[in-house]
């Protein structure tokens, strides 16, 4: 479980959890250099487990992981009585069945395709709150680019 974390004590924390390493510390990264708290997991479980203990203001999952699907994730932090923002994404037309299902047991969940783009992510999270300083094109590109070191579209590889 490696950390990005922000400069800004009183922006968002945000708990980033895939189980593909590059894809959790290029979103972290890029988070945390537009202001957030966010801190990378590889394991759905370890953030589960440090959700209980500090909790995320938004939760940023990928769907189909090992062991807990990111739907599991969500739900195990709504029963816990978190009120976190969730979004989940994936790039598997079998994430639909899951979200479906959650659906049909009282939970909605905000979904993202993959791959991600960190322009479009930074855009819908500056809706969480206005303590997040303004997003600047630059900066989330130059972000991706400097985290992955070959070239790159400007989006997060799909799983």
């Amino acid at each position: 479980m490696a950390q990005a974390v922000s400069n800004e004590s009183d922006s968002p924390r945000i708990y980033v959890v895939d189980d593909e390493w590059i894809i959790a510390e290029t979103l972290a990264a890029i988070l945390a250099r537009n202001g957030f708290r966010a801190q990378a997991f590889h394991n759905p479980n370890r953030a589960l487990v440090r959700a209980m203990d500090q909790p995320p203001d938004i939760l940023l999952s990928d769907v189909m992981m090992p062991d807990l699907t990111g739907v599991d994730l969500a739900v195990s932090l709504r029963c816990a009585g978190l009120g976190c923002r969730i979004l989940l994404f994936s790039g598997q037309s079998s994430a639909l069945n899951l979200l479906c299902d959650a659906r049909r047991r009282g939970y909605d969940f905000e979904l993202l395709d993959k791959p991600l783009h960190p322009m479009q992510l930074l855009l819908r999270l500056q809706n969480t709150t206005t303590r997040v300083a303004p997003i600047h094109m630059d900066e989330a590109e130059h972000a991706a680019r400097d985290v992955v070191d070959e070239p790159t579209s400007g989006t997060v590889p799909a799983a």
